[in-house]
């Protein structure tokens, strides 16, 4: 549903940008207010567009109310929110920045084409729900200890740097929203980059086809220790990588995170430093480069049978995560032992595991991976799981492609019939075409 959402709103984006240029093209625009200064009250549809001849700022006392379908046009200008904003399917555009700073910003159903500084919350609080923020020159959206807020359901593409920053800023939710196209400048900057801040709740969210990191959490002031469960990362630079970050990573789906041809690319996880002890639990970690990179001085814990807590028992999907022909599922080249005990590694045995590990017998430390979890995976044809391959997994397949829910990393692996790390029609295509083979 979220991807006809985004296909929606970017054919209803183009479609309004350019009915705009027509009409201011054409003279056909029915009126224009300039704003600058003080600004507040309310920009109705009858009087736009309302076009920023200079800064313009909601004070702290004031409310400005935006109508549906209202064009506004910062013209590379800043309007700063020091009061409260509330605006409902306007449509932002032409270079500047929309800055919260100390304020409340409410958008829901907002466009905003090619801004230069994009959304920037400091110190205020932000709800944002059901936007879409496409080609922005710097960051899409940035928090800076900011309040509580919120994104919901959000499309976040084709910025220059950051898709979205969160930096000293504990109480966000950040959920069902995509990530992609990002860091077009620099891929160094992640789609979305989590900065000395620990939220609890990123959830939910796709993060794929960015140029540069998917995820990046760094501890560069406080440590960051967020929970991120239930994303899709995929097909990113990097998938996640962290700085002296002890972050939760819990059944997400973490898959074909590489650039082609280049071997500094493609951790599924990329965890350095001696604060990075993250622990990683029920994830599926297939067809990157290298599944989880642990280096200088990180101690992932990818299931630890050890002590007697049920939070970090492993239970991770390894598989296909290949470079060069080799398979390398863990990368351990820190010289004290990683734990990752009580995961699954389809069709491999004790011995086959071994060999997609970089540890003690290559030159780091040991990986204990064994026991192994002792309730092996069905086939990924299986998918209903009954041991037969049949036309009641087609029927299952479908059941899954059509539920409104986001898959699990278990549904996933089982779904992914074709295994080019996407779940669709091609899918069941590939699935009966195997049912009617045998």
């Amino acid at each position: 549903m979220r991807y006809i959402f985004y296909e929606n709103r970017d054919i209803q984006m183009r479609l309004r940008s350019t009915l705009y240029s027509l009409l201011l093209l054409t003279g056909l625009a029915s009126a224009q207010t300039y704003i600058a200064g003080a600004t507040g009250g309310l920009w109705d549809y009858d009087y736009q567009p309302y076009i920023l001849s200079a800064n313009a700022v909601v004070g702290a006392r004031d409310t400005l109310r935006i109508d549906e379908n209202v064009f506004v046009d910062l013209n590379h200008f800043e309007l700063r929110i020091e009061g409260v904003l509330i605006a409902t399917g306007a449509q932002w555009g032409n270079g500047g920045s929309l800055f919260g700073s100390g304020g409340d910003v409410f958008l829901t159903d907002c466009e905003f084409e090619g801004l230069t500084g994009g959304i920037k919350i400091y110190s205020g609080r932000a709800e944002i729900q059901n936007c879409l923020i496409n080609n922005t020159a710097e960051t899409g959206i940035t928090f800076n200890g900011s309040d509580s807020s919120f994104l919901d359901n959000n499309v976040i593409s084709n910025s220059g740097d950051y898709g979205v920053k969160i930096r000293a800023t504990d109480d966000i939710v950040f959920v069902r929203n995509i990530l992609t196209g990002n860091s077009t400048n620099d891929f160094n900057h992640p789609a979305l980059f989590i900065d000395s801040a620990s939220p609890e709740t990123i959830q939910y969210n796709i993060i794929e086809n960015n140029h540069g990191q998917g995820i990046g959490v760094w501890s560069l002031s406080s440590i960051s220790q967020p929970a991120i469960t239930n994303n899709i990362i995929r097909r990113n630079f990097t998938g996640i990588t962290l700085v002296n970050a002890p972050i939760f990573l819990e059944n997400n789906i973490i898959v074909a995170n590489f650039q082609e041809g280049n071997s500094n690319s493609g951790a599924g996880i990329y965890a350095g430093y001696s604060n990075s002890n993250p622990i990683i639990m029920g994830n599926y970690i297939a067809g990157n480069y290298y599944g989880v990179s642990n280096i200088n001085g990180a101690t992932c814990n990818l299931g630890d049978l050890v002590n007697d807590d049920p939070g970090d028992d492993g239970l991770n999907i390894f598989a296909s995560n290949m470079v060069e022909g080799v398979v390398w599922n863990i990368w351990n080249s820190n010289s004290a032992q990683l734990l990752a005990q009580n995961n699954y590694w389809p069709g491999l045995d004790i011995r086959d595991i071994d060999a997609t590990l970089w540890d003690d017998e290559e030159g780091g430390g040991e990986i204990l991976f064994e026991p192994i979890s002792l309730t092996p995976l069905p086939s990924p044809s299986d998918v209903n799981a009954d041991i037969n391959i049949n036309i009641l997994d087609a029927v299952v397949l479908v059941e899954n492609l059509m539920a409104p829910g986001f898959p699990d990393p278990v549904t996933f692996y089982l779904s992914d019939i074709n295994h080019d790390y996407y779940l669709n029609i091609e899918d069941v295509v590939a699935l009966v075409e195997l049912i009617i083979e045998d």
